[in-house]
């Protein structure tokens, strides 16, 4: 079902961009304003200035963002910062992480074009929604610099792993890249250049679904492009570079991948009560109570974070809860699996009622304390936290007023609800580690014809 096809990729050249690991960044949503200009700083060729270029207050609708973009885009070509392979390639990506725990972990993948198809086609999949104002954004630097700097994340079943065994038995020689990143992952990357062998993994991966993991505002942007750029054009052949774009694929049966939560800080709800808040939360949860001491708190936390751990096995939802002016953690666990079934029976899929954000996001957040989808999608009183000490200790600031701790979104769930046709709150998934930007770019130039194999 998924159309794949090598690329002629940009690469950074070495010779005269120096270290990679200087050159490239973390995808666009992840950087702040005050990371954009370390990594200005640390380099005067580092990808940010293609991908996510600073604003200026004189900025026009001449000069701005993405006209920048575009000069140092062109003037890197020229001279010859970033070079063009002379034969179509995949590339074939690797990074190895260490978790908290100690362990160690490859994720292993490849980058290559995707055919761009329209949701709903049964080939590829989203999971998340999407928001207007980034695709603007995304879809303005799309069409002022007719390139892909970064890939979108997508994955695949294949449980034998026939694919990732035929990339590692031809990922021959030194890494054309071989850098380490701000969270201390090394990024590997090898070219495979052998028609033979690419004809072999497109053939293996047609029969495959897609499923978006991240990127879905640059996907959506991708088929926006492409449907101004069918509309604009005069011999539309469906050969021309805009009709794909560039994707890393990477196996979701393989032992590498790994998701981590994304936790959810409430705050300025009005009128808020905690404790006829949890009074509320027992009508349909367990609730378990850690008491602690300001001198305790550590040894305390430490305990309560093992015991959450501990609910991940449970056969249905749970999350970690801390209140501000209050002196416990709490673990809610919903009191049966029919609960959902119960409170809102037909209005919601029956594949999100197994799903701890479709519990949180619609049984707490909407019904116990009031926040209407919309408001949650724009983020009204909501704010999304990776790191767990980091979303407790949030409970000091200003209005904040109850942290949520969410177990990771397990691989087959994400594959159900895609399947399904459906999609899951914002931030349910946090796939880790996040693809470097800069390592390959696409053109999309309107001329630009994708490479017969």
């Amino acid at each position: 079902m998924a159309e794949i096809l090598p690329l002629r990729g940009y690469i950074y050249n070495s010779k005269k961009a120096g270290d990679m690991s200087k050159v490239m960044s973390p995808p666009y949503d992840v950087i702040s304003p005050e990371f954009q200009e370390t990594l200005y700083q640390r380099h005067s060729y580092n990808i940010v200035r293609l991908e996510f270029g600073k604003t200026s207050a004189d900025d026009t609708s001449e000069n701005n963002r993405y006209s920048r973009s575009k000069k140092d885009f062109e003037d890197w070509k020229e001279k010859n910062i970033i070079e063009r392979d002379a034969q179509p390639a995949i590339y074939y990506y690797t990074q190895t992480y260490k978790l908290k725990s100690g362990e160690t972990k490859t994720r292993k993948g490849f980058i290559a074009l995707a055919k761009l198809e329209d949701f709903g086609s049964g080939k590829i999949h989203p999971h998340e929604r999407t928001l207007a104002g980034p695709k603007a954004d995304r879809l303005n630097l799309m069409k002022t610099c007719k390139a892909n700097f970064s890939c979108i994340f997508s994955l695949y079943s294949e449980p034998k792993k026939e694919i990732n065994k035929i990339l590692e038995t031809n990922a021959k020689g030194t890494p054309i890249i071989d850098a380490q990143d701000d969270d201390s992952v090394i990024n590997r990357m090898w070219r495979i250049d052998n028609p033979e062998i690419i004809k072999d993994v497109m053939e293996r991966m047609k029969d495959n679904a897609l499923f978006i993991a991240d990127g879905h505002h640059r996907y959506e942007t991708a088929l926006n492009y492409r449907n101004m750029m069918i509309e604009q054009s005069k011999n539309w052949t469906g050969r021309e570079a805009f009709n794909y774009v560039m994707m890393y694929f990477s196996n979701m049966d393989d032992e590498g991948m790994t998701i981590f939560p994304t936790h959810r800080i409430i705050h300025s709800v009005p009128d808020f009560i905690s404790n006829a808040f949890l009074v509320n939360c027992s009508n349909f949860f367990d609730i378990h109570e850690i008491k602690f001491n300001d001198e305790k708190e550590p040894e305390i936390r430490k305990a309560f974070y093992e015991r959450f751990k501990e609910m991940e096995k449970e056969p249905v939802s749970s999350f970690g809860l801390a209140i501000k002016g209050m002196n416990s953690y709490f673990i809610l666990k919903l009191k049966s699996k029919d609960i959902m079934e119960q409170v809102f029976g037909n209005t919601i899929p029956d594949v999100f009622k197994s799903l701890d954000v479709t519990v949180l996001h619609s049984l707490i957040l909407n019904k116990i304390l009031g926040l209407s989808q919309k408001s949650q999608e724009n983020q009204e009183n909501l704010v999304y936290v990776k790191d767990t000490d980091e979303a407790l200790n949030t409970l000091k600031n200003g209005n904040n007023q109850i942290v949520f701790l969410l177990h990771p979104t397990k691989i087959g769930q994400v594959k159900a609800v895609a399947k399904a046709g459906h999609v899951m709150p914002q931030k349910s998934t946090y796939f880790y580690p996040k693809l470097a930007t800069g390592i390959v770019i696409n053109s999309v130039e309107e001329s630009e014809i994708v490479a017969a194999i």
